[in-house]
């Protein structure tokens, strides 16, 4: 049995699906040509957390790898990017956010991506449990989600947790500039649009606007091998 397998068997209330399913051409795509060696071997020395997840937004060390700098120049035409970390745990999907410009992830480690379409928000509401798509990724896959891709961090397929690359425009994630102001409740960070569920009380207090409703989105993670 697969692992992917198994972790169906172990969620019989949700639909897993692959990369490789026709359904995920609306929200990404996924690139096989690129030779990860020096990355994974770069990415090696950063551990999975225990606690709280961990998210970089720009490491030097990864973004002058050569295999960051093509996927850049291919993937963003040009533009200048950043390529950080992410690394944790997490079994649910209790925020979406989409940014303008696509999001390329490089996975060390199979996650489940929990994801919709930003015209499925609907004033500021996303109805995560009626309509996100849950997708397999296995360990080693290069995948860029569309900016009109709502998505977060994924869920774990095991308890040893998560830990991936992500790669995006230059400046987002990062805190805003001295004196900006915007009237869009979305927006929470430079390029960030983000929208959370009531569980999230954390971010609620810091003023993060409610909109991901129904019941949580949640995969139950096979034990660590």
């Amino acid at each position: 049995m697969t692992q992917l397998d198994q972790l169906r068997t172990q969620n019989p209330d949700r639909d897993i699906l692959t990369l490789d399913d026709p359904a995920f051409a609306d929200y990404g795509i996924v690139y096989p040509q690129y030779t990860l060696t020096d990355l994974t071997a770069a990415m090696r020395e950063i551990p999975i957390p225990t606690g709280a997840n961990v998210y970089v937004p720009s490491n030097p060390t990864l973004e002058a790898l050569p295999v960051i700098q093509q996927i850049g120049a291919d993937v963003f035409a040009g533009l200048p990017i950043e390529a950080g970390e992410c690394a944790g745990h997490s079994q649910s999907l209790t925020a979406v956010e989409f940014h303008q410009g696509s999001e390329l992830n490089i996975f060390m480690t199979p996650v489940v991506m929990v994801i919709g379409k930003r015209s499925q928000l609907h004033a500021g509401q996303f109805n995560a449990e009626r309509d996100a798509k849950l997708f397999y990724v296995p360990a080693g896959t290069v995948v860029e989600f569309y900016s009109d891709t709502l998505h977060y961090s994924p869920c774990e397929v095991t308890t040893a947790g998560f830990k991936f690359v992500v790669m995006l425009i230059q400046g987002t994630n990062q805190p805003f500039p001295a004196g900006y102001h915007s009237d869009n409740p979305l927006i929470v960070k430079q390029n960030k649009f983000q929208v959370v569920h009531p569980s999230r009380t954390d971010k609620i207090a810091q003023g993060i606007a409610v909109g991901v409703t129904g019941a949580l989105v949640s995969v139950d993670p096979l034990q660590e091998a």
